[in-house]
């Protein structure tokens, strides 16, 4: 279970924009193969009021393509599953007074189209009948397709229903077998976003211009909730909305995965943006080896490869290395580049060894530096030929 009680949640995105400029966003989702954001707005325009606009992002918020979907509801939820090298999106469809009266899978395109209330181009699914304003979303730490319903169609301050959870494979061939249904009663406070991780389920509240937004958690074996916070990250940025939560992971099945949260605004621009941030790591994660050039350096042993290792929000550093060519280590030189989750948020210096035998009885401390965008580098004027190497943490927010 994610802690949502922290004073810091580390932004992952600040004001990025989007394909369309001119709407809120409403959900979003981290695909965590490719390491891109999915975000998703409303695109209405005169006789078609249900269009929307998927945009993918680059982890670093710069817009790479976008795909846009007709007929396709609010855009209340999106969910992205990776199937044999491609990306399929679970969105709305068939929109029933602005609001989905099912779900679709529909492959991502890259600048395409789509028609999500075409059953003859499109995978159109209804796992209930005669249910409201349904959405859906994706555990990719599980591969649980998750799927929200109303029982009433009314605005979901004031709704009741229930989230169900499926196998993604068997959802993806058409076959709706719930694993577990939660319910859910009135909460007087406006849904603007909910994810799935584990065996709890994540949802976000919040209206635009107010400070109310929260997050809350619930168990999905006993409905009993177990969390509810609330959250000021971004709160003086103006016209400021909370709109969608999703799971932020390294990887498919990632032991240490979180939760990222999106908060929409505008400025005297009038142009849409949108900023994500994330929720500390979870516990204590295992050692991970981090890629290296092997025909430019060598570790000393198996043990001492390049590897990171998240505990909570510090991550620990372990490497030992020598330059194949027997040459001086160069001032400045870069050893290797640790991945998006482990870099610091600034430039983070570390204190390391160098084997005795290259600095004949001068000191054997060396100066390392982490930039942010994870390079290692090497930071000494003594033309070093000796192994160089640390046993470091430090702070990425």
């Amino acid at each position: 279970m994610i802690n949502l009680a922290s004073s810091s949640h580390p932004a992952l995105l600040s004001g990025a924009v989007l394909a369309h400029t001119g709407s809120y966003t409403q959900s979003l989702f981290w695909e965590p193969v490719e390491q891109l954001w999915y975000i998703c707005q409303r695109r209405g325009t005169t006789g078609d009021q249900n269009r929307i606009q998927v945009s993918r992002l680059t982890a670093d918020g710069a817009l790479k393509d976008s795909m846009l979907i007709a007929r396709a509801g609010h855009g209340a939820n999106i969910g992205v599953e990776r199937s044999a090298g491609a990306a399929y999106l679970w969105t709305d469809a068939m929109p029933n007074g602005d609001w989905a009266s099912a779900i679709a899978r529909i492959r991502y395109v890259p600048g395409g189209t789509a028609d999500a209330g075409d059953p003859a181009a499109t995978a159109v699914h209804t796992p209930r009948t005669g249910v409201y304003r349904v959405s859906a979303t994706i555990d990719p730490t599980r591969r649980h397709l998750v799927y929200r319903w109303q029982s009433n169609n009314i605005n979901s301050t004031e709704a009741v229903g229930g989230f169900d959870r499926y196998d993604l494979d068997a959802a993806a061939a058409g076959t709706f077998t719930p694993l577990e249904t939660l319910p859910y009663t009135a909460t007087g406070r406006s849904l603007q976003g909910y994810a799935c991780l584990g065996d709890h389920l994540y949802t976000l509240h919040g209206e635009q211009g107010q400070a109310n937004t929260l997050v809350t958690c619930a168990n999905w074996a006993s409905g009993e909730i177990l969390q509810t916070e609330p959250l000021t990250t971004f709160g003086s940025l103006p016209h400021a909305e909370p709109e969608g939560i999703c799971v932020f992971a390294n990887s498919p099945g990632d032991p240490q995965a979180t939760l990222a949260f999106g908060i929409a605004h505008y400025d005297t621009d009038n142009i849409r943006r949108i900023n994500v941030a994330r929720f500390p790591h979870p516990g204590t994660g295992p050692w991970v080896a981090v890629p290296y050039d092997e025909t430019t350096y060598t570790a000393n042993s198996a043990n001492y490869v390049p590897q990171y290792r998240l505990a909570g929000d510090q991550v620990h550093l372990h490497f030992s290395m020598s330059r194949n060519d027997g040459k001086p280590w160069g001032n400045g030189e870069v050893l290797f580049q640790l991945p998006l989750r482990a870099r610091p948020n600034r430039t983070q210096r570390l204190l390391g060894v160098v084997g005795g035998g290259g600095v004949d009885a001068d000191t054997m401390a060396v100066r390392f530096e982490v930039t942010t965008d994870g390079n290692v580098i090497v930071y000494d004027e003594r033309a070093l030929t000796s192994w160089v190497g640390a046993d470091a943490g430090f702070w990425r927010c």
